[in-house]
């Protein structure tokens, strides 16, 4: 009996490291899920982290119950854990990519939405008061869940940031009457053109003031970065695409301060025309000129004037088809 005994305690204790393999691969296969859910790479870079984890556990699992035996059984346990933990892993980045798709398409409708906005102010430009985007607001709630979620959070209230930016920007103008510069009855009672000089003048200030402050925009956006629910990796990842395309943007909203500039002055150029009020006169609210040749210098104000809005806007399109392309091919590369 005794004997007997002996023998069902030695097949137990040879079988042991089976009965303990099965919740190791169960462990194993819960931490590829967290990195799964960690991960904002594809899975070909997860499944390279899998082998060596894979590697690493089933040498630990050897050495503590196998290590008499031979090295087919440290093959066999690094195949389980590494099928337990690529399953669990692919499930979990199955998951990502939904969330990377969501956060990917939240952020376009958000994006579509200032646009559409932009564009009606930019169709509205007879308007007396030079109107704002609509802000969602930082409280908005991320469609997507996890790291996915942070990124989309991120998207959003950047964007909103720039729509703020510009809104306060606006809002000074407005403070400044430069809904009224072109008033011409205003002009008209405006002795030796003195409140069009000083709203010109405060323009001019309100644009370079703006200007040399573009800078915390972006300072702004990778502090929020940094401030986001994400592992190291993901926040340097996305540090990295942000420091790319901010550097295209920057120079993007540069050039819009130059026209912004440049409109200035062709707007100070029809008032100096206007300066000289014997040469014009109003009929209702039309304004006439006496001779052909200071109508065709307004004339050719108003055109360049036209023309640098139209820039303006051409740019504004061009940057949000950009930005479209690159959210498309980032969740691209998530789908991989």
């Amino acid at each position: 009996m005794n004997q007997q005994n002996q023998v069902n305690a030695s097949r137990f204790k040879q079988s042991l490291w089976l009965v303990l393999l099965l919740p190791a691969c169960a462990i194993a296969a819960y931490g590829a899920s967290c990195m799964g859910d960690k991960t904002m790479e594809g899975m070909a870079y997860l499944t390279g982290q899998l082998l060596v984890c894979a590697a690493a556990g089933a040498g630990i699992f050897y050495r503590l119950f196998l290590r008499k035996r031979g090295g087919v059984y440290y093959i066999s346990v690094f195949l389980a854990f590494f099928i337990a933990m690529f399953a669990a892993g692919k499930i979990s980045l199955d998951k990502q990519k939904v969330q990377a798709n969501i956060a990917m398409q939240s952020a376009k409708e958000e994006m579509q939405r200032l646009a559409t906005n932009i564009q009606k102010n930019n169709d509205n430009q007879d308007s007396k008061v030079l109107s704002q985007v609509v802000e969602t607001g930082p409280a908005a709630t991320p469609k997507a869940s996890g790291q996915f979620g942070e990124m989309e959070r991120f998207m959003k209230d950047f964007m909103n940031s720039a729509a703020a930016y510009k809104n306060a920007y606006l809002r000074e103008l407005n403070a400044a009457n430069w809904d009224q510069v072109m008033d011409f009855k205003r002009i008209k009672n405006d002795k030796d053109m003195l409140e069009s000089k000083a709203i010109v003048e405060k323009a001019k200030a309100i644009i370079s003031k703006f200007e040399s402050n573009t800078d915390s925009l972006f300072d702004g956006g990778r502090a929020k970065i940094n401030s986001l629910a994400l592992d190291d990796s993901a926040k340097k990842s996305m540090l990295d695409g942000f420091n790319r395309g901010a550097q295209n943007s920057r120079n993007m909203i540069m050039q819009n301060w130059q026209m912004e500039r440049k409109a200035v002055q062709e707007i100070e150029g029809m008032l100096n025309l206007l300066a000289d009020k014997k040469k014009w006169t109003l009929q209702g609210e039309q304004l006439m000129f006496r001779d052909e040749a200071p109508l065709a210098q307004f004339n050719r104000h108003q055109q360049k004037l036209q023309e640098i809005l139209k820039e303006q806007q051409d740019i504004q399109q061009r940057q949000i088809q950009k930005n479209n392309k690159e959210m498309d091919k980032l969740n691209n590369n998530f789908q991989k």
